[in-house]
């Protein structure tokens, strides 16, 4: 794999602290799905397709500040409930490599595996830094869990332009799962535990 000069500078400056220029982040729902993630501006309401497995995939971005803040959320449903963290990196690995080809991404850093969600310990995350054929530098981050697939990425034209907002990329919200607590006792009744 081709590694740049540019994209090699960006990823050692992805380590340094943001620029005062770092917007203010808010929380957005996508949709009615219990997910939510912060961007620099309202997206809206996400697009929403069934991909090839037949799950529903969430779309959104916006502009700002000439860079562009994307995510891509896959809703795994039932399908993934009892699958182990291995199987959930190697769906997540796969589905970052759908976006290079599909964003003509040439080159990248490698993945930086073993990334901790702030609020979901079951998940899953991988960091990388992305150059494409036009030379656009990327900043991309993937969670999964046994819920949900979501990669979230900045993108700007100007490779100088870049500073990581790890705000955004650590911005994804999983949806709470209620626990039951109740069960039924042999009588019929419903107990709490």
């Amino acid at each position: 794999m081709k590694i740049s000069i540019p994209l090699v500078c960006y990823a050692l400056t992805a380590f340094t602290s943001v620029t005062a220029q770092t917007p203010q982040f808010k929380n957005y729902s996508i949709n009615n799905t219990g997910y939510s993630a912060l961007f620099p501006i309202n997206p809206g309401k996400a697009d929403v397709t069934l991909n090839n497995s037949e799950l529903e995939e969430y779309m959104m971005e916006v502009s700002s500040d000439g860079k562009r803040y994307g995510l891509q959320l896959v809703l795994l449903e039932k399908n993934f409930l009892n699958s182990d963290k291995e199987t959930l990196e190697s769906l997540l690995v796969s589905y970052m490599q759908l976006l290079k080809l599909s964003y003509d991404v040439t080159s990248g850093i490698g993945y930086i595996r073993e990334q901790k969600h702030s609020s979901n310990a079951d998940a899953n995350g991988i960091l990388d830094f992305w150059e494409d054929e036009r030379g656009a530098q990327w900043a991309v981050k993937g969670w999964v869990d046994n819920t949900a697939l979501v990669v979230l990425y900045v993108y700007t034209p100007n490779p100088d332009g870049m500073s990581v907002p790890y705000e955004f990329l650590d911005g994804f919200s999983f949806k709470k799962v209620p626990k039951d607590k109740t069960v039924l006792s042999f009588s019929g009744k419903k107990n709490l535990k």
